[in-house]
């Protein structure tokens, strides 16, 4: 396949991905970056190693190129079109492990990170916690509201039980 083919299927690739994630791949054993693969698989995210050349041609004009000038050295790419954090939080998790793995920049919506934006990007909630905190926020109001309601009829009812309880004792 060359060059231009390679460019345009990653162009196509990244077209609806919100944010990127660049990794040093240098110095990585075989183990690490086997295991890098497989987390990354594991979170549902693209992970594949390119030339500069061809992710420089398949970024140039869209909202990832600020990246552009990271593009030296081996270069690993990272994405998730679901999840823009997924891959942050990978490389957070797996920089512990494995002291080879090393961040050199993204983007996200056009805007460009450093490292330790990436990790700023890792701690971010994702779309499922998104969706149960939205959820917890909708059904707030609707249980307190329950509460309330309930709070009359309780209330008489334990006034019946402690009149039921002294008439007893008397």
């Amino acid at each position: 396949m060359s060059k231009q083919e390679q460019s345009s299927q990653l162009r196509e690739a990244l077209g609806d991905v919100a944010a990127i994630v660049l990794l040093d791949f240098e110095g990585m054993t075989v183990a690490d970056a086997t295991e890098l693969r497989t987390k990354f698989r594991e979170a549902g995210c693209t992970y594949r190693v390119y030339k500069n050349t061809i992710i420089h041609h398949a970024i140039s004009g869209t909202g990832l190129e600020p990246v552009s000038h990271l593009l030296k050295g081996m270069t690993g790419l990272a994405y998730n079109a679901d999840d823009p954090g997924a891959p942050a939080r990978v490389c957070r998790d797996l920089a512990k492990d494995i002291p080879s793995v090393k961040v050199k920049g993204g983007v996200i919506e056009g805007t460009l990170l450093d490292a330790a934006g990436i990790a700023r990007l890792a701690d971010m909630p994702g779309p499922l916690e998104l969706k149960a905190m939205l959820l917890r926020l909708l059904q707030t109001p609707a249980t307190n509201m329950v509460r309330v309601l309930n709070a009359g009829p309780q209330s008489f009812l334990y006034l019946l039980n402690a009149k039921q309880e002294k008439d007893a004792a008397a």
